[in-house]
Parts: structure tokens; C-alpha cells; sequence
């Protein structure tokens, strides 16, 4: 069957948004679970050797960035051997990688730890979890190269498919790990046996999908690698940013103020990264699509996408990051209970920077599709070097909540120049484009936000007072009257034209197609 660019993108954004939700489900019922039978300092461990294993992917030089843009423009040109010679090529390198990879973090090992305020006791299972967490990672990279077809063919729905599936066998090995004593060990295990279930599916989907997917030493080419390369390394700083501003203030936490300070910004970090994520499910198939339609030179059609895309991620960004500054500290008393008002206070800095970046989300996949990830390279420069030295500035003059103040601040100067550079190339007005896309939802939700701020001022005390239960009773409502208002501000004020409604009719009807075969069960 052959869709519209549209039509891809609302089944592609479907797919990719139940699988999203699926995944912060999970997330949210989970943590509570882990953090009751780890406990707090070996929470603050977990993330820590999450974020040094990421670190690794860094030394990559952006090989997988760029296999879904040449996948996807490929296959708009039936080009199949140069889709061979991507898979091919991109695994092959990618084998060599992990032996490099797992030779240097072994060797490195003790050195890298030493860095963090870890107990003695607890440094024999950091081990443990560091080593298996690296092999896990390389072996991960090999596998993307398969992955990676889904995305490029925009088959989404097998993607998010294979996740949900994961995720049931991966909920029951957490719990029968933790429930056995076998701590961190255990959830790295899990992690293990998770791996080579989806690594497996990925792989048999690639060949399903793709029938015409040969892997062969004589796909392997240098030109082939070289392009990956050229084009990968350019936006590997934006990876790089993205570590440093998303991960480091871990590292930061755990070098200056210890591992039990990492597990409690890790609790306010985690919902602030949830709450921007959703959002951005709403471009998580533009990618594809806008390389597909810049292999094609329709350009208009190209603008017109970014100009749309922006529009609806600006539409759901609003509510949901103003709704969760307003109700943090309820929000983080639903989730793990009282006396974790530090982390409220993290995610409500954090949210606030997240805003700032959520809005060049469109941006991002934009300029890699029509070949100009240098502007997204510059602006991820601007990123990491401001967030690194403010964060060793305000961490040591004010602190822990230093960290993600440097966060916000480095964020907000990296947005403007982005849209500074993308929208000249683009021929746009930054300027007009707030005024028309911003203004209105800024103003529809930041009014409902003060209201329920001001409420849990006055009310403090019997918000105080009330269980997790309560708690999750007052949120919903607040969420509900939040939502009301805010939709009757959006509507009021018209920023809905007929091709958006129409845009909405599509979306609904696709979900009534894809939901009807359950409806009578």
C-alpha cells in the first residue's frame, strides 16, 4: 500500500507515540519498584553507569545518525544496492568498533570510577554492571545497522511493535531479579536477555520488510563509508551536546556531591526528559519524510512540512511543560511518595530549559534532511561548551540546583542561533513564526499554570496532608481543568486553520481503523 507524505506520517506518528506512552508507563509504575529494593545510592549508581556507558556511543564519529536520512532517500530512488552497501557497511564497522570499544572501557575501568564517590561496598557489583553494560552496548550498535531499515522504510509500527513487546518480558525478569537479591546485577542481566529478544526481531523484521537486504564483505566499500562518515560526523556534535547537557550533570553530581545526590536529581531528571519526549513524538517520523521530499526537490512542500510540524509540537509542548512546573511538587508526591521536594524543584528547572529545546525539534530533522547538518553542529558546540563551564561554575558556587540552571541557559542560547541559521536558509522570519505559532498557546497555557501554582501556595498544607492516592486524585483533576482551559483558548482564538482540522480528521480516522478490530472485544 502507498501513502501520502501526510498519511506516513500520522501512521508513523501513531505507532510512534503508543510505543512511547507504553514506554513511560513502564517508567513511571517501575522506578517507584526499583528504587524500594535498590534504594537510593544505588539508584544514583545506575544512572551514573547508564550515562559512562553512553559516553562510548561518542566515539563513533556518527556512523548510525546518517543510516536512516541515506536509507530512507535511497528507497525513494529504488536504489537497493546503495541500501545493501549502508546496512553492510555500517555493521561491519560497527563490529570493529565494539571490540575497540570494549577493550578500552575494560582497561579503563578502575580509572573511570575512581572519579565518583562510590562505597566500598557497593564497588564489586559496579564492576559487574559496567562490564556487561558495555558489552551490551557494543553488541546494540551491530544491531542498529538491521534497526535502522525500519526507520528508513518508515515502518514505525514494527519498530514500536517489537518495543511493547519487550517491554512485558522485561517488566516480569525486573521483578524476578529484584525479588531474588539480585540487585543491580540483576537488572543488567535483564538488560542482557531484553537485548538478544528485540536484537533478534530487528534483524528477522529487516529481512521481512526489505526483501531485497543482502549483507555480503563485498558491499563493504569506503565510498559508502566515507559518506556515512562525512555526513555522520557533523552530527556527532549534536550527540555530543546532547550527553553533555542530558547526562554530565550526573557525572558533575556524583564527582562533587556524591552518588545519593545523583539518585535524587536522577528522579526530577527523568520525568522532566518524559514530559519533553512526548512532545516530540509528534516529529519522531519527519526524518523520512523530509529526506524523501528533499530527494525529490519539492521544496515548497518541504517548507510547508517544517512550518506545520513546528506548529503541532508547539501546540503539545505548551500544556504539558507548563502543567508540570505548576504541579511539580504534586507530581513528584504521586510518584515516589513525600520528601523528595529537591527533585520538584529539579524538574521545574529542568522543565523550563526542555521548553527551549523542545521548539527546534522540527528544526533538527529538518536540516539533516536537506544536508545542512552543519547548523545543527554549530548550535550543539554552543550547547556543550556553555553547559560544561557554567555547570562547574554554579555547582560550585550555589550547588546541586546549579547544575540544571546551567542546563536552561545553555539551552536557550543554542535554540537562537539554531533558528538564527535554519530559518536564513530556509528563507523564513523567526520573528513572524512566533507570532504566529507561539503566541497564542503561550499565552493559553501559562494563564491555567499560574492559577494552579498559586493554588498549591495558599493550599500547601492540605496538600501536604494527602497520600499518593489523594494526591493522584488532585493532579487528575488539575490535569482535566488545565486541559479545558487551554483548549478553550486555542479554539477561541482560531489557531486552528482547515487544513490542520483536516490534518486532525485524518488522525482520527486512521486511529478508528487501527482500533476497530478491538472494538467488540
Amino acid at each position: 500500500m502507498t501513502y501520502s507524505v501526510s498519511e506516513n506520517i500520522i501512521r508513523n506518528t501513531v505507532f510512534n507515540a503508543a510505543g512511547r506512552f507504553w514506554g513511560i508507563l513502564v517508567t513511571i509504575f517501575l522506578t517507584p519498584y526499583i528504587l524500594g529494593h535498590i534504594g537510593i545510592e544505588r539508584y544514583g549508581i545506575w544512572a551514573i553507569v547508564g550515562v559512562l556507558t553512553g559516553y562510548f556511543s561518542l566515539l563513533d564519529f556518527g556512523m548510525g545518525t546518517s543510516f536512516v536520512k541515506y536509507i530512507s532517500e535511497y528507497y525513494a530512488k529504488k536504489d537497493y544496492k546503495s541500501i545493501n552497501q549502508v546496512i553492510s557497511t555500517g555493521a561491519a564497522f560497527y563490529a570493529v568498533f565494539a571490540a575497540v570499544v570494549v577493550l578500552v572501557a575494560f582497561l579503563a575501568m578502575h580509572q573511570l570510577l575512581a572519579l565518583f564517590k562510590v562505597p566500598q561496598e557497593l564497588a564489586g557489583e559496579v564492576f559487574f554492571v559496567f562490564r556487561l553494560g558495555i558489552v551490551l552496548f557494543a553488541v546494540s550498535n551491530i544491531l542498529s545497522a538491521f534497526q535502522a531499515v525500519q526507520g528508513g522504510l518508515q515502518r514505525m509500527d514494527i519498530s514500536n511493535k517489537i518495543s511493547i513487546g519487550a517491554s512485558v518480558p522485561m517488566i516480569l525478569g525486573t521483578v524476578y531479579f529484584l525479588e531474588a537479591g539480585y540487585g543491580l546485577r540483576g537488572l543488567m542481566l535483564n538488560n542482557a536477555v531484553i537485548l538478544a529478544a528485540t536484537g533478534a526481531a530487528n534483524v528477522i523484521a529487516g529481512f521481512r520488510i526489505f526483501p531485497e537486504l543482502r549483507l555480503s564483505p563485498s558491499l563493504v566499500t569506503r565510498g559508502m563509508f566515507g559518506k556515512l562518515l562525512n555526513f555522520g560526523f557533523k552530527m556527532q556534535f549534536s550527540k555530543v551536546a546532547d550527553a553533555v547537557v542530558f547526562q554530565t550533570d550526573r557525572l558533575l553530581i556524583g564527582h562533587f556531591l556524591g552518588v545519593g545526590e545523583v539518585g535524587v536529581y536522577q528522579l526530577g531528571s527523568s520525568i522532566a526528559y518524559q514530559v519533553r519526549a512526548v512532545p516530540l513524538l509528534l516529529v519522531s517520523a519527519i526524518l523520512p519524510a523530509a529526506s524523501d521530499l528533499n530527494a525529490k526537490l519539492e521544496h515548497d512542500r518541504l517548507k510547508m512540512l517544517y512550518l506545520k510540524s513546528s506548529k503541532y509540537l508547539v501546540l503539545a509542548s505548551f500544556p504539558l511543560i507548563f502543567f508540570t512546573m505548576a504541579a511539580a511538587q504534586l507530581v513528584m508526591r504521586t510518584w515516589v511518595g513525600p520528601g523528595y521536594e529537591r527533585s520538584a524543584l529539579v524538574l521545574q528547572l529542568l522543565a523550563a530549559g526542555y521548553l527551549a529545546n523542545l521548539l527546534s525539534g522540527v528544526g533538527t530533522s529538518v536540516s539533516a534532511a536537506i544536508g545542512k547538518p552543519e547548523i545543527q553542529m554549530w548550535a550543539a558546540i554552543i550547547s556543550a561548551v556553555s553547559n560544561i563551564v557554567l555547570s562547574v561554575a554554579l555547582i560550585l558556587s550555589i550547588g546541586f540546583f546549579g547544575v540544571a540552571v546551567a542546563t536552561d541557559v545553555s539551552f536557550i542560547l543554542s535554540t537562537g542561533y539554531f533558528f538564527f541559521k535554519l530559518h536564513r536558509q530556509m528563507g523564513l522570519s523567526t520573528r513572524k513564526m512566533a507570532m504566529e505559532i507561539v503566541s497564542l498557546p503561550l499565552c493559553a497555557a501559562l494563564l491555567p499554570a499560574l492559577a494552579i501554582a498559586g493554588l498549591h501556595y495558599w493550599l500547601k498544607p492540605a496538600f501536604m496532608c494527602a497520600g499518593r492516592p489523594g494526591s493522584f486524585g488532585i493532579l487528575a483533576m488539575e490535569g482535566l481543568a488545565f486541559a479545558g482551559i487551554y483548549l478553550a483558548g486555542i479554539i477561541k482564538g482560531g489557531y486552528l486553520d482547515g487544513y490542520d482540522r483536516e490534518m486532525l480528521r485524518k488522525a482520527v480516522l486512521y486511529l478508528k481503523s487501527r482500533t476497530a478490530p478491538y472494538a467488540g472485544l
